[in-house]
């Protein structure tokens, strides 16, 4: 049945107009809408008019559900996605009015059939990058990449001389000062003229605004714009003399939760004062092709999501007048949205999506958009083949989006020769903090369960095996720090020691230092308060454990590292370094002979009586981070530590480090490990992919019906 037909014949249901006393009624009202609607075809007056009646008759039910319905009527016959959503208020609104609620239904299932004809089937194409950037934007033209690599600004053709899906020579623009990029937050230009990117300051937060031919550069100080990479996503105004950026609040002092004063703001390149256009909870900015509105994620406070013990927030899609307007809410979702990008002809937006709390998107909604950018339909869902951490990388003319998806990335526990060797996989998929028992017959480690969906631990023969659930009886289930949960087995081959927090996670009770018996028996709580202890380390003799904790700084705002011991069972805690000694964020270790512990100090790894006194340097020239390990050889004449995927070996005679040689791939990142007892050995955790591959993706926008 068309369209127009089911108009004509439902107006055989419209109750015939009267009026009293020369007051407009509801159905005088009525009359007005489909006379625009049917006889001057005049589509979007019906549709105010119908609205209006919603609006200020709110009361007339009955009139209400047919002016709902020919809302639905016009939206349809005008080919806008809405035109479901308005059926669908017909049916949940207006169940009463049976015709009606019939008629939505019917237009439902209709457009339900037409929906599936016309669902587009996108193509996934990648693109080969010799030098496999990790981050980029795609220039307006769609024929550029681009990156921040190695500390400068880079531009890659994307459609090279040798094949259209292998890139050209990439071309260093210019070296920023600081220059990063963590998910591409970088922006160009509409015309194709400027390129803005994080960095170029040592000193100051700040922004660079790079010309395409990298001759000219602009720095623009920025003010805080807080924690979190993503919070620092670029837009650049068409012509390139505005950034859009998201900031803190500058008037709003010290606060808890920084979303609740985060802001887009506008700042001229030329250096005039920065202009806020949006309220709070703003955050990655998107200038439309013509500059008029800015596109952004405001988020709102969920009440179901928590993640250590913080407010957790989900991210709709606005959109806001450039020069500062009343901002207007697109879409509200179940989940959030990520870095949305606007197509040339500013007729749709993309941005990837999360249904969680994390990070990891599968999917990229497409919405289209109303011609006056105020209202959006309900979004094409592309699903991606892969995971995608970074942000929507830009859209082509050709209506190509540009995306970086993560190759398959795998995980598990290996051991090698401490000489080095090919090693050998001893679990299956998975596993972290392997920890080798005293007999070195097994090897204990952390796992997710997907049947409980919780990280336990277990462990198997040293030979490789099925893992063995260790049980722990407690009230509340424990959850390992990461990093620095240590997951240490005592001398005797009894207990695991770790930090831990208890769930539901409660700040008050912090993140605690536990010993946990590995015969099932009830743990030992061996700290109890509101700070975050970590690394937590036996002592040869199994008579102490030592760990580390964070102190308020007495010179200036901040914390600083301190390592602490507690008897094996419980006591006396005591504080073993100063602020003067300046103990790394990172893991510590007993010497063999247990009389001192290691730690990492800047560019160092240094080692302090246990008994106090002065610190002395161990290794020089030893880069770390949070999540490295350091261990000693049983016999103490080498010390082992991890850092930027790579085991390295030094020995303590004299020497450099070497590298571990694992006979695993060269992009394996090494990271946790943990030396045998007879010291011929080494199990580590290894990963495998999960590198990021520059795609485009092709035919994702319906048909045209």
């Amino acid at each position: 049945m068309k369209v127009r037909a089911i108009i004509t014949a439902f107006a055989v249901l419209l109750v015939s107009a009267s009026t009293s006393l020369g007051q407009e009624t509801p159905e005088d009202r009525l009359q007005a809408g489909i006379y625009a609607e049917e006889v001057q075809g005049n589509l979007e007056e019906a549709v105010a008019i119908y609205r209006s009646i919603l609006r200020d008759f709110a009361e007339s039910r009955a009139v209400g559900a047919k002016a709902q319905l020919h809302i639905g009527l016009c939206l349809e016959v005008l080919g806008l996605d809405e035109a479901r959503q308005a059926y669908q208020r017909v049916v949940e609104e207006y169940g009463e009015h049976t015709d009606e609620v019939a008629l939505a239904r019917e237009r439902l299932a209709s457009l339900m059939e037409e929906q599936a004809e016309l669902r587009p089937q996108p193509r996934f194409r990648p693109v080969k990058i010799a030098s496999k950037p990790q981050n980029g934007v795609l220039s307006p033209d769609g024929n550029r990449l681009a990156f921040i690599s190695d500390g400068a600004v880079w531009v890659v053709p994307i459609h090279g001389r040798v094949a259209p899906d292998i890139a050209g020579e990439p071309v260093r623009l210019a070296a920023v000062p600081g220059v990063w990029d963590n998910g591409s937050l970088l922006a160009w230009s509409a015309n194709g003229e400027w390129i803005a990117v994080n960095g170029g300051s040592e000193d100051v937060d700040a922004v660079s605004v790079i010309s395409e031919d990298g001759d000219e550069t602009h720095l623009v100080e920025l003010p805080n714009r807080g924690g979190h990479a993503w919070n620092h996503r670029l837009s650049l105004s068409p012509d390139g003399q505005e950034v859009a950026i998201s900031v803190l609040d500058p008037a709003a002092g010290e606060v808890e939760y920084e979303m609740d004063v985060r802001h887009i703001y506008t700042v001229p390149v030329g250096g005039a004062e920065p202009q806020q256009v949006s309220p709070a909870r703003a955050s990655m900015p998107s200038f439309s092709p013509d500059g008029r509105h800015i596109a952004y994620v405001g988020s709102r406070e969920r009440d179901d999501w928590q993640e250590n013990d913080r407010p957790m927030y989900d991210g709709n899609l606005w959109i806001v007048d450039a020069a500062g307007d009343t901002p207007i809410k697109l879409a509200d979702v179940d989940g959030r949205l990520r870095g949305p990008v606007w197509s040339p002809d500013g007729k749709y937006i993309a941005a990837h999506y999360e249904p969680g709390g994390t990070n990891d998107s599968k999917e990229i909604w497409v919405y289209s958009l109303s011609p006056d950018a105020s209202s959006a339909g309900e979004p094409t869902k592309i699903r991606l083949p892969r995971s995608s951490w970074n942000m929507v990388a830009g859209w082509t003319p050709d209506n190509e989006l540009g995306v970086f998806m993560a190759t398959e990335e795998k995980s598990a526990i290996y051991t090698v020769p401490a000489s080095g060797g090919k090693a050998v996989q001893i679990t299956p998929e998975g596993g972290y903090y392997p920890r080798w028992s005293p007999d070195g017959e097994h090897i204990y480690f952390r796992q997710w369960n997907g049947e409980t969906e919780k990280v336990t631990t277990a462990y198997v023969p040293a030979t490789g095996g099925n893992p063995v659930e260790i049980p722990v009886t407690t009230e509340r289930w424990l959850f390992s720090r990461v990093p620095g949960g240590g997951q240490n087995v005592s001398p005797d081959g009894k207990w695991i020691v770790m930090s831990a927090a208890q769930e539901p996670y409660d700040s008050k009770e912090g993140v605690d230092v536990w010993a946990i018996p590995l015969d099932g028996e009830r743990p030992t709580r061996l700290t109890s308060d509101e700070s975050f202890e970590g690394y937590p380390c036996w002592s040869p003799d199994g008579e102490w454990i030592a760990f580390t904790d964070y102190h308020e700084s007495s010179e200036e705002e901040g914390v600083w590292t301190a390592i602490h011991v507690v008897a094996a069972e419980g006591g006396e805690i005591r504080q073993i370094t100063s602020e003067a000694d300046s103990v790394g964020d990172g893991p510590i270790a007993f010497t063999p002979d247990g009389e001192g512990i290691a730690f990492f100090s800047g560019d160092d790894v240094k080692t302090i009586p246990l008994d106090g006194g002065p610190p002395e340097v161990l290794l020089s020239g030893i880069t770390f981070s949070r999540h490295s390990q350091l261990a000693y050889s049983p016999d103490g004449s080498r010390i082992a530590h991890s850092v930027g995927g790579k085991i390295w070996i030094t020995s303590l005679g004299g020497g450099r480090p070497e590298e571990l040689r694992t006979g695993l791939p060269e992009t394996a990142m090494l990271s946790e490990f943990g030396w045998s007892p007879d010291g011929e050995k080494i199990a580590f955790m290894a990963t495998m992919g999960g590198e990021a591959e520059f795609w485009l993706i092709s035919d994702f926008l319906p048909a045209e019906r």
